[in-house]
């Protein structure tokens, strides 16, 4: 692939673009002023165009740190955990008198 100087790429978008990048990686020393911080860049990208390909971004790459996509960094754990579990597929159970008998599978 070819580097094309001009191509727009989806960060040219984000609105975080003329923030303090220190909201986006927040620093707290307790949990009331982290939550703060992570509230307040949440709801930057809660207005942001590319809110979606901004945490797809960060899915893809592993970000570790930040607020990307409006999550934090468990947050994303998180959703890539999900990702990566197999679905869960809820199997029929036969009851008799409000007692598990036996699976049907």
């Amino acid at each position: 692939m070819q580097y094309v100087e001009n191509e727009e790429h989806w960060s040219d978008h984000a609105i975080c673009r003329g923030a303090d990048p220190d909201l986006f990686f927040p620093i707290g020393y307790s949990a009331p002023i982290l939550r703060e911080q992570e509230r307040a860049a949440k709801a930057i990208c809660g207005n942001c165009p590319v809110t979606a390909d901004c945490l797809a971004w960060a899915l893809r790459v592993g970000e570790p740190d930040g607020i990307w996509g409006g999550t934090t960094p468990e947050e994303r754990r998180h959703l890539r955990r999900s990702a990566d579990a197999p679905p869960r597929r809820r199997l029929p159970v036969i009851m008799v008198r409000g007692d598990v008998v036996e699976d049907a599978a």
